[in-house]
């Protein structure tokens, strides 16, 4: 927390001139050089049925959980025109039951959760070092978790209580990516080249290659950062293809293991009138998976072979109710990991839908969002269990 107070003070300071806006607060030094600096919060109170915790079991008692999902202070700008940065200084799921580990700023602490350098040379062709999203999926490859439809990610991807299927960092990893917008924004890639797996279990130190393509049939989306429901603004139809490898990994028991992750998305956004439709969906296919699953909701271990879809769709009513508009939307979510018994199925699905009222777009929303978590072969660890979070989203 003193970390915390320190830097937002010294970053207040270095603002003491600056011009306040939607956006964030904007710093113009000189003719090249410029910076902005903003606040973003997602407060949750969550009930999960049997949901209770110890260090290594669960037990079958409901859990009441208030947590701080998100807490993040960005810090971005412009040393010259071709020179760009960006850094966000984080917390994820304060207060968590269960969940501690204060170096990369989940459950408690305060870590550097993006940071990295960009040699902005043409709109084709981008060079950025540092730590940022791994380029393989769209929902957790380019979505901001500012501007998601759902209340959170796919399960299988870190949302509401799951944890992340890849090897990362909080979502990201340390590396050097080449990306651009060719084609007038017809067309975005990524190419990353990163850590990945490190230590034991990574004996020959192989580095991890990913990367990411996507069409835009509409409006281009050329960001690092797109939006998982432009609330009206834009039309968007884009369908993307990513892929991760790294060889020779330690997995579980097993030695010599290459995993390879490929992945097909295809995202719409479109006004309606007044109102406006958003609806997404992807099929992601996992060999030797690289991350296992805390608490015990899927059946996914290192090593495992696993099928993961999901599909999402809301729509944004024309017109306000009170001081905002609602969007209520629907998910779905299966995972499927290749059967090591036959007798067993190993699938697990989620199914959820809730509603967001915005107040101020997504700087300023509420959410509330039910999930049912379906076992198709309940066992004294992996259970049927139903999930109710409430949220608020405030930030500029």
């Amino acid at each position: 927390m003193k970390r915390w107070m320190v830097t937002i003070v010294m970053m207040l300071w270095m603002c003491s001139t600056a011009s306040i806006s939607q956006a964030g607060i904007k710093m113009q030094i000189d003719e090249h050089t410029k910076g902005e600096i903003g606040i973003w919060m997602q407060t949750w109170y969550q009930w999960v049925e049997d949901g209770k915790s110890t260090t290594s079991t669960w037990k079958d008692q409901n859990l009441n959980d208030f947590i701080l999902r998100r807490a993040y202070l960005y810090l971005k700008g412009q040393v010259t025109d071709h020179v760009h940065f960006f850094t966000h200084i984080a917390s994820d799921k304060v207060g968590q039951d269960g969940l501690d580990n204060p170096s990369y700023g989940l459950g408690s602490g305060v870590a550097w959760r993006d940071l990295w350098v960009t040699f902005d040379l043409s709109d084709s062709f981008k060079l950025q070092m540092g730590r940022m999203y791994v380029p393989l999926t769209r929902n957790y490859g380019t979505t901001s978790t500012k501007c998601m439809l759902t209340m959170d990610l796919p399960f299988l991807q870190g949302g509401s209580r799951g944890g992340i299927f890849y090897a990362q960092k909080v979502g990201r990893d340390d590396g050097i990516t080449l990306w651009g917008n060719p084609l007038d924004g017809l067309i975005q890639y990524r190419l990353m080249i990163s850590e990945g797996v490190e230590g034991d279990n990574n004996p020959d130190d192989t580095l991890r290659f990913a990367g990411r393509v996507s069409v835009s049939l509409l409006d281009p989306e050329t960001g690092w950062f797109n939006k998982g429901t432009y609330l009206g603004k834009k039309k968007v139809l884009s369908v993307g293809l990513g892929i991760d490898s790294q060889k020779d990994l330690t997995l579980g028991s097993l030695a010599d293991q290459d995993n390879f992750v490929w992945t097909v998305d295809a995202f719409f956004d479109y006004p309606v009138g007044e109102g406006a439709v958003s609806a997404e969906a992807a099929y992601i296919n996992i060999e030797n998976g690289t991350q296992t699953q805390p608490q015990g909701y899927t059946s996914l271990s290192a090593g495992d072979d696993a099928k993961n879809w999901y599909i999402n769709a809301g729509y944004l009513f024309p017109g306000t109710i009170g001081p905002g508009r609602l969007q209520p939307y629907v998910r779905y979510e299966t995972v499927d990991v290749d059967e090591r018994d036959s007798s067993i199925d190993y699938e697990t699905d989620f199914w959820s839908g809730g509603v967001n009222y915005y107040l101020k777009g997504h700087n300023a929303k509420l959410t509330a969002d039910y999930m049912h978590v379906d076992q198709d072969t309940p066992t004294s660890t992996r259970k049927d269990r139903d999930i109710f979070t409430f949220q608020i989203t405030v930030g500029f």
